[in-house]
């Protein structure tokens, strides 16, 4: 029997179970307006508990086994308020019962009561989550940590479950020992759960992925998680690993989380409309990640191919012009070093254990190597693709307007990642058309009052796209070593003024529908305002103009573009070091323009 109904007889331990009845059932059907009735009756219930627990306490001796486990008994279900008051977000109440258990587990040195003292410490990390701070949070996970790694190494065996002391576990005594077990690595689990979650909140990026993924890890092994949480979790845990380009055990998460949710997907039909929802989005927050991954593994392909190609220029300049040696310990350093550079250290690097799942299904459906042909490429795009028409069918822009934008700006990264790849100009310009015919089509559909941010963004996306179009046509034409036709000048021009048209309108929409710009921007649209007047001075030069008048016209506006982010960044001073290079060219321009203006006028005697 357990000690509650040991000491004070069935009449308290039915109390219990109506005042945990309450808690935990009748809760969830209490009315709007009374959203906490179940919780404040279930408290009244625990705090008359209480006061008979301490009662049957006085009359017990303080020396002896009845005495102590009366008194965690005590300390039991003062936590069970503490947690009701957590619920009602009383937190400073909740607070004060939890210190209460946690001094005197303590004072008391209840060493057999650590599955209590870790649960305690669990909720008072939770708590200080909540009130943000997250340095107290830490200290008090860290503690639950050590006192179970500390009673794992000296004792072993799995300590009495707090919940014995309310509840009788059912079974003989090696069932017993198996629910004891159970719910003592379930509360570490938690823990370590929590752990993740605060370093996270820390910006601790390495910790927060070792914790989260010792918890899956956990869970798996348990078999006491929920498989939809399970593989969304597990697939968002891939985003730490591709963002330090472990693609192995971005794929490999990705591919157990997708495992894990496919197996217990349900049937429609057996689903209520809001678990149908819920089961979708995860289903395309899956997806979602994966088309993180695909584009990932394409942009560090291409800047280590970028790269390679610096270094190789490098090397056959060297210092002075002279040859310089390759280093062929390059590619291990980079893959033995940090994000820092530092010599590598990390979790990721040393203790990555895979979960022990029949995956090669998943995982060969898309690599995990850099690629460095078009070919390669295109398998990874296609793979993109393939998910993002996925993700669409549940983030659609009637229902979930900024998810779908963000999706269909991934679909045009992925066609600008694979232009690089591309040899063919030519089919590189259609690619980039294909990503302004998808950007505008979104931009039509948004209305700029209640998507001002995500215009701004398209605006700005679009006119960069033009602007690589341009560059391409002209190096089209100076690699062919052939005059421009009147077709080819008449297409430049028009990408020209289309990227001009783009960063304009971006420029615009900054005016806040006054007539002219602010004298400073907003913090985050200097950078952006500034490059996009920069961009505008460099498109102006670009057009291709026999007239000279007309030449001559696009180049006093180049030098008005130029000469607003000098005199910006000049009244302005904090913006410089946000456009440092572009600001330099700027100056530059300013200088040089008008003395090219003068040499064309003398020219053609103007």
């Amino acid at each position: 029997m357990a000690v509650l109904g040991r000491f004070l007889g069935d009449e308290v331990v039915d109390l219990y179970k109506k005042a945990k009845y309450l808690s935990d059932e009748e809760s969830k059907n209490d009315p709007e307006e009374e959203p906490y009735r179940s919780k404040y009756k279930a408290r009244e219930i625990y705090k008359e508990i209480c006061n008979k627990v301490k009662d049957k306490l006085n009359d017990v001796p303080a020396e002896g086994v009845d005495h102590k486990s009366l008194l965690t008994l005590s300390i039991c279900i003062e936590q069970a308020i503490g947690l009701n008051y957590m619920d009602t977000e009383e937190l400073a109440e909740g607070e004060d019962y939890l210190m209460s258990c946690l001094k005197r587990i303590t004072e008391h040195e209840l060493n057999d009561a650590v599955s209590l003292h870790i649960n305690i410490l669990n909720y008072l990390g939770i708590l200080w989550s909540e009130r943000r701070d997250l340095e107290k949070s830490l200290e008090y996970l860290v503690l639950a940590e050590s006192l179970y790694e500390s009673y794992k190494k000296n004792i072993g065996d799995a300590p009495l479950a707090f919940i014995e002391l309310l509840e009788q576990y059912e079974g003989d005594e090696s069932e017993r020992a198996r629910q004891r077990c159970q719910a003592f690595e379930s509360i570490h689990t938690h823990t370590l759960y929590y752990l993740a979650q605060v370093y996270a909140k820390l910006e601790k990026n390495s910790l927060s992925a070792k914790y989260c993924h010792l918890t899956l890890q956990r869970q798996l092994q348990s078999g006491d998680f929920n498989p939809v949480d399970w593989g969304l979790n597990a697939a968002t845990l891939s985003q730490y690993y591709l963002s330090n380009e472990k693609f192995t055990e971005a794929r490999h998460c990705l591919a157990s989380g997708t495992l894990i949710f496919e197996s217990s997907k349900k049937n429609p039909e057996e689903l209520s409309e809001q678990e149908l929802e819920l089961q979708c989005q995860r289903e395309a927050d899956i997806e979602r990640c994966w088309i993180k991954y695909g584009l990932g593994i394409l942009e560090s392909s291409r800047d280590k191919m970028m790269s390679e190609i610096e270094d190789r220029d490098d090397a056959e300049e060297g210092p002075s012009g002279t040859s310089k040696p390759c280093d062929h310990n390059a590619d291990k350093k980079t893959e033995n070093s940090d994000v820092n550079g530092n010599a590598s250290g990390s979790w990721s690097d040393k203790i990555f254990q895979e979960f022990q799942l029949e995956l090669t299904a998943y995982e060969e459906r898309v690599t995990d190597k850099f690629v460095r042909t078009f070919d390669e490429a295109r398998k990874i795009f296609l793979f993109v693709v393939d998910k993002i028409k996925n993700a669409k069918a549940f983030y659609s822009l009637d229902s979930h307007a900024s998810d779908a934008v963000e999706i269909t700006q991934d679909h045009s990264r992925a066609f600008k990642l694979l232009a690089f790849f591309e040899l063919d100009m030519s089919r590189q310009c259609r690619m980039h058309k294909r990503r302004i015919d998808m950007l505008s089509d979104l931009l039509k559909e948004l209305n700029p009052q209640h998507y001002l941010l995500v215009c701004r963004q398209l605006m700005f996306e679009m006119a960069e796209t033009f602007s690589e179009m341009v560059d391409l046509k002209v190096t089209q034409i100076e690699m062919e070593r052939t005059r421009a036709t009147a077709y080819s000048t008449s297409k430049i021009n028009k990408l020209v003024q289309q990227s001009i048209d783009k960063y304009q309108a971006y420029i615009d929409s900054l005016k806040g529908g006054k007539p002219e710009l602010p004298s400073e921007f907003p913090e985050g649209d200097v950078r952006p305002a500034l490059v996009a007047f920069f961009c505008m001075g460099r498109l102006y030069s670009k057009f291709l103009e026999p007239d000279t008048s007309q030449r001559l016209s696009c180049l006093a506006k180049s030098l008005e573009c130029y000469s607003f982010v000098k005199t910006y960044c000049e009244t302005n001073p904090s913006a410089q070091d946000l456009v440092t290079s572009e600001l330099n060219i700027c100056r530059e321009m300013v200088t040089l323009l008008p003395l090219k203006m003068r040499k064309i006028e003398e020219q053609n005697g103007m």
